[in-house]
């Protein structure tokens, strides 16, 4: 997947009048990257589209228009998406109110580190969490996530943490691993056919 650059993006305004045709497609591209394992966890598998939306709505509702602020939003946004060969993906937890806040870091990295993905080769690989200073520091309900496919694509997401005396898999459908094989085959020539 390519990372976003300042061309991708606009100010404030261009963006208000333009927002209702660019979001027209977003949730059409994010549904099938939503993915639930049971019903504590979610994960969103980012690709350039959605943080391009993700990073138009913030520029948008914190009126940003400067050079710099715009910048600074690509340096924050463009961890989320995987380098060439691998998946990145927003680990949600729903329902975590039970959850003490002083000790979900160390929570979450010990959950992350029972993720897996398996592929289509039969494979299973484990969850890597990228160091990125910015977007996994935070105490709160999200991480970030990463899965280095090669050449391959994921056909089953799961956990073998003991969650509600479960070991949780989820088997994706068909158009599930259509987009996750999309965005690990999408080169750069590909990505702004999606994007108008």
């Amino acid at each position: 997947m390519k990372k976003l650059e300042r061309s991708d993006l606009m100010d404030f305004m261009a963006y208000d009048e333009q927002k209702a045709s660019l979001r027209r497609n977003i949730w059409r591209i994010k549904r099938p990257r939503r993915i639930f394992v049971g019903d504590k966890l979610l994960f969103l598998f980012e690709n350039t589209e959605m943080v391009r939306d993700h990073v138009l709505e913030t520029i948008s509702l914190e009126k940003l228009f400067s050079e710099h602020d715009l910048i600074r939003q690509l340096d924050f946004f463009n961890p989320l998406i995987g380098e060439p060969g691998e998946l990145r993906c927003t680990m949600i937890m729903l329902n975590n109110d039970d959850w003490e806040k002083p000790t979900r870091i160390k929570l979450w990295r010990e959950l992350a580190a029972h993720v897996y993905l398996i592929l289509d080769d039969g494979r299973k690989i484990y969850a890597q969490i990228p160091e990125i200073s910015v977007v996994n520091q935070h105490p709160c309900s999200f991480r970030l996530l990463s899965f280095p496919c090669g050449n391959n694509y994921p056909v089953i997401l799961g956990t073998d943490a003991v969650m509600s005396g479960n070991k949780l898999e989820t088997k994706l459908t068909t158009s599930q691993q259509k987009a996750l094989k999309e965005d690990l085959a999408t080169d750069e020539s590909e990505i702004y056919n999606n994007l108008q």
